[in-house]
């Protein structure tokens, strides 16, 4: 007898009063005889005549009985019950005690799978709790009282799913258990109560249909005498493949890893193969190249995880290329490797037999299923034939990592590369529906993204002279080289070289040259001039002395050394200069990404910046770029202030930045005011927003001119280093943003004191004034 360890049903089982017994199988038998012809009907016949020449197996036993004197009986029920067709090694089967967790008679198959310790029965499955089991059992139970009492047909599936590990495999199986009550008689004690079925048959069983129940229908009011007889059908395969298809489904970019590894162990419960790897690796692409992914080459097979990568990866593309058959390798030796190059590293990792699988969709190749075991003979193809039913759900998962990958590098596009942000996203995508739905126009244009009614925001942080300083590095290098040259070129003639007048030649053309560096402006001419000299006479000449005069070998090698090898100039100052200004423009830029995302908090806004020789930046807001949200003038004031203060912020770490550069720049900050709403469109041409209408443009004129305007009646530039200047038309903006600089300049992030400017008349554009003010670069003291 295999029964359930006591304590786990201690209470719930003694619910209902039940019994064992043979009566509802021997009227089954008698049934089946009269309705059946033939020699059939005399074999029922034999059976019935059989048990009921034992008159104590016509009565009905506890769950505790000693039925093993029976054995002959309980064998030609067995006989009956299932056909002879049936593999008696495999047969999994148990006849037990209605409702209880006793089983008396049993298939060795059943036992090996369900029994603990010889004697007890494994009641609660892997990964389910006994709160459902039990709850499942009551659901069972009143389904059979309904049904046999009341003709009630209930919808409830009865067999139940369970997770079992094979003895000798130790993989995973998935069972269907089911408990088949044919044989059960359900007998009333006392006065049936009377009730409406139809609440329980028109729906599946819930909570509180049990509680009705019951309430309504105590089950001391029920017997049950009879047997049930549990049959376990494996439905691995189906399991598996359902499994995978879900994880297929589910995957994205944030669990693809985890969906891998549990399709790798979908697949090993196919093979049914102990101590197989399994690998599924998709072939991603770039610009339709195929590309090597670290992530899935680590889990490779083949691969060996080094730089060899990529080049055994293009051996198994090469390959794949011509073959598109699935490749079986019983035994990896020596000719095999030797055959496929890209299986070379299988015998250092132990690898005695080999599969691998290509996966294709529409003839496109999306990757390969990997199959290893360090099992001599051990794969062969009957393991294609189990994978089969997973070969296309493999296939559909491979494709959506190609999703992913291409997800991905348009993410990176959409945030590093082009002006669509997630405050105008909606526009386009509401565009772009748009467009796929005209049924009538399927190649016509989209629509244009415009926002009306919105305010601008202009600033600018500029690298103070930078065309000057730029210059002058150019000019340093030059020198340098010139200088370089001429000190070359003298070492060859007092040396022991060769006689050449033509070197004389060139010292004098050196010397000339270095005259156009003492003009304050280097012009195009003259570089041009200086570099065709340094590639199409110094550099010839003096490569010719260095491979053919080995004495004159140590003075080129120093001159060499010097210069940069690939075009053959001196560029030392011209980096560091670029260097500064890269510091700079990344601390410029790190700060504005970061607060990008903060200023969207209150009202979302557009914002695009772009590099000139600092960082500008444009910012629009107003009701049609969020329709969905409210929009207020204090959201302008709110952005209007964070403007100030973000380039009070600015100014101050360009400075703390200065001493640490090589070339040390210094910026300059420039704000643009403009209170009147204009409009904006986006130019596909150029992929960004640009102003709409002839009034609008004004407002992008005034931006392109003021950057070096100066202040009017002077020579002084408006923007200077350490102050912020603010350029405005009307006075209403000045003094919206005096309250915000005497705000500031209480706070100590401005220093006191502001300066009432007028400007020089611009082309095009007259009556501008300013104000400016500077900033405090000192730490801050608290």
């Amino acid at each position: 007898m295999l029964t359930a360890h006591p304590k786990v049903f201690e209470d719930e089982e003694q619910v209902i009063e039940s019994h064992v017994s043979f009566e509802p199988f021997i009227r089954f038998m008698k049934e089946k005889a009269e309705t059946t012809p033939g020699i059939r009907s005399s074999f029922y016949n034999y059976i019935i005549k059989k048990f009921e020449s034992m008159p104590s197996l016509l009565g009905s036993f506890d769950e505790n009985s000693d039925l093993v004197q029976y054995q002959e009986y309980l064998d030609l029920l067995i006989a009956t019950l299932f056909p002879v067709t049936t593999d008696e090694e495999n047969r999994v089967y148990g006849v037990g005690v209605p409702y209880k967790y006793s089983i008396f008679y049993y298939s060795e198959g059943f036992k090996q799978i369900f029994a603990i310790n010889d004697n007890e029965l494994k009641a609660v499955p892997a990964g389910i709790s006994i709160e459902k089991v039990k709850r499942d059992k009551l659901i069972w139970l009143y389904k059979l009282i309904l049904e046999r009492v009341y003709n009630a047909p209930i919808n409830f599936e009865s067999d139940v799913l369970q997770t079992v590990i094979n003895p000798e495999t130790g993989l995973k199986r998935y069972v269907k258990v089911d408990i088949d009550a044919r044989f059960v008689d359900v007998k009333v004690k006392g006065k049936l109560p009377e009730m409406d079925c139809s609440n329980f048959c028109s729906k599946p069983f819930k909570d509180n249909n049990l509680k009705t129940l019951q309430e309504v229908l105590p089950l001391e009011l029920f017997a049950l005498e009879g047997f049930v007889i549990w049959t376990i059908q494996d439905v691995t395969k189906d399991e598996v493949v359902t499994n995978i298809k879900n994880i297929v489904l589910n995957t994205n970019k944030e669990n693809e890893e985890k969906s891998y590894t549990k399709l790798r162990e979908g697949l090993h419960t196919l093979i049914e193969l102990p101590d197989v790897n399994i690998n599924l690796m998709p072939f991603l692409k770039v610009n339709g190249k195929y590309v090597l992914e670290n992530n899935f080459a680590y889990n490779s097979i083949i691969l060996n995880n080094t730089k060899a990568d990529a080049q055994l990866y293009q051996q198994l593309l090469n390959y794949l290329t011509q073959n598109q058959q699935p490749l079986v390798i019983p035994n990896v030796n020596s000719e095999t490797t030797m055959m496929y190059s890209f299986l070379k590293y299988l015998p250092f990792k132990g690898v005695k037999s080999y599969i691998l699988i290509p996966v294709l969709h529409n003839g496109e190749l999306l990757g390969i299923i990997e199959i290893a075991t360090g099992t001599e003979g051990a794969l062969g193809w009957q393991i294609l034939t189990k994978l089969h039913a997973a070969y296309s759900l493999c296939a559909m998962m491979l494709r959506r990592s190609l999703e992913i990958n291409t997800e991905r590098i348009n993410e990176v596009i959409k945030l590093k590369f082009t002006a669509l942000q997630p405050a105008v996203e909606w526009k386009f995508n509401e565009a772009a529906w748009n467009f796929l739905h005209k049924a009538d126009e399927p190649e016509g244009e989209i629509e244009p993204i415009q926002f009306t009614n919105v305010y601008p925001l202009y600033g600018a942080v500029d690298v103070r002279n930078s065309s000057v300083e730029r210059g002058n590095a150019l000019k340093e290098d030059l020198r340098e080289q010139m200088e370089l040259i001429a000190g070359t070129l003298q070492k060859i003639r007092t040396g022991d070289g060769p006689y050449l007048p033509l070197l004389e030649e060139l010292e004098y053309k050196n010397n000339m040259l270095v005259q156009f560096l003492r003009d304050d402006n280097l012009v195009a001419e003259e570089e041009a001039k200086i570099n065709d000299f340094f590639d199409h006479e110094i550099a010839p000449t003096f490569r010719h002395l260095y491979d053919g005069y080995p004495d004159l070998k140590p003075i080129l090698e120093d001159y060499f050394t010097a210069i940069d090898p690939k075009t053959s100039h001196i560029f030392n100052h011209r980096k560091s200069y670029e260097e500064s200004l890269q510091q700079i423009n990344h601390v410029i830029n790190q700060y504005l990404e970061k607060e990008r995302e903060t200023i969207q908090l209150s009202f979302p806004c557009y914002f695009e910046k772009y590099r000139t020789d600092g960082v500008e930046y444009n910012i629009y807001i107003g009701q049609s770029i969020s329709p969905d949200k409210k929009y207020d003038a204090l959201y302008l004031r709110n952005l209007s202030l964070w403007q100030l203060t973000s380039m009070a912020a600015i100014a101050k770490l360009t400075n703390k930045l200065m001493p640490t550069l090589q070339v040390p720049l210094q910026t300059t900050q420039l704000i643009l005011v403009h209170s009147n709403p204009i409009d904006i469109s986006f130019r596909k041409d150029e992929r960004r927003f640009d102003v709409e209408g002839a009034y609008n443009i004004r407002y992008e004129i005034m931006k392109k001119r003021i950057d070096k305007v100066h202040i009017n009646g002077s020579t002084e530039r408006l923007t200077q280093p350490g102050t912020i200047a603010l350029v405005y038309s009307y006075a209403r903006e000045a003094d919206e943003y005096l309250k915000y600089i005497n705000f500031l300049q209480d706070k100590k992030v401005l220093l006191p004191g502001v300066e009432m400017l007028d400007l020089e008349e611009l082309q095009g554009i007259s009556g501008l004034k300013a104000l400016r003010v500077k900033v405090n670069l000192e730490d801050d003291k608290k």
